[in-house]
């Protein structure tokens, strides 16, 4: 017979794969692995794969890289916690208290998906329309400046050195040169040659000020000082600020809204439970948690050389 792992490669990732290419269609339950009583199924791979968020798990069982390991990793924990089981080691009332919780960790965000699932939404468009009618400033894109950009940097040159071969390229460029051509020549950092859309909020201080006194296109801006060192702009253009219209937004707006709704109803189930007037909290209990480290560390005299 052969060895099970490396029989995964090709039958077994290939089942698992098709099987459950589509998320939504659960298949019948299928074996991946058994030996004797103990068994691993698709549907331990697909209980496995929601802990893979929802829009990665097409992508992660498309490829056999991922699926291999992750059946592996699954038949090791199976065999392992059945052992355990045989044992006797799952009879440790700490150890059962740990499965207890990680039980109650799945079952209570079911739960709070299930809450979640049940809100009922209203139409939210007259809300989402309301929103973007009082917060149009916040769907409003800055100016974008578009140019080419030279820096000769001070950790290159002395800071004189640096700030003379800056004017030296203002001034060629203002004669007409190309402004490309003096990159190569002088620039420090030429991946940074084209500016393609930058709002003037992105440019390193004092850059906004000096950029923003630029009018016209293929003006040149004279060299101004950053931590970085001296920069020489030519400015392409000054795209306007643009209001976003209210459909390129709607979905968006929608959403949030919606998930307001969710929160809160979530918030309001976790404060019922927190309120529920038959709980007890036994405050000495809890109080007799904390431990006395950091008292007993108090009490040790420094030892003083």
């Amino acid at each position: 017979m052969k060895n099970w792992k490396q029989g995964l490669a090709a039958p077994i990732a290939f089942a698992v794969g098709a099987a459950m290419a589509a998320e939504g269609a659960r298949p019948a339950d299928k074996t991946l692995v058994d030996n004797g009583e103990v068994s691993l199924t698709t549907l331990d791979f697909d209980a496995y794969m929601q802990r893979v968020p929802a829009e990665r798990r097409d992508e992660f069982r498309a490829e056999y890289e991922k699926i291999n390991p992750t059946v592996d990793g699954l038949w090791m924990r199976r065999v392992m916690a059945a052992r355990a089981r045989a044992a006797g080691l799952d009879k440790d009332p700490l150890v059962a208290a740990r499965v207890r919780l990680a039980e109650e960790d799945i079952l209570a965000e079911t739960y709070m998906a299930d809450v979640a699932r049940k809100v009922k939404v209203p139409d939210l468009e007259p809300r989402a329309r309301e929103l973007y009618k009082s917060h149009l400033k916040e769907f409003t894109s800055p100016e974008l400046i578009t140019g080419q950009h030279i820096l000769v940097s001070i950790k290159n040159y002395p800071r004189e050195v640096a700030r003379a071969r800056a004017q030296e390229v203002f001034e060629r460029a203002k004669k007409g040169e190309d402004f490309a051509k003096l990159a190569d020549l002088y620039s420090d950092n030429k991946s940074s040659l084209d500016i393609n859309g930058m709002p003037l909020a992105s440019f390193a201080a004092p850059l906004p000020e000096a950029v923003a006194k630029l009018k016209t296109p293929g003006e040149i801006m004279a060299p101004v000082e950053t931590q970085y060192g001296f920069h020489v702009i030519k400015l392409g253009e000054k795209v306007p600020p643009r209001v976003k219209p209210f459909d390129e937004v709607r979905e968006d707006l929608i959403a949030m809204e919606k998930q307001k709704l969710i929160d809160d109803r979530k918030t309001a189930v976790a404060e019922a439970i927190r309120a529920d007037p038959k709980t007890t909290l036994h405050l000495e209990n809890v109080k007799g948690l904390k431990s006395d480290f950091a008292e007993e560390i108090a009490k040790i005299k420094p030892n003083y050389r």
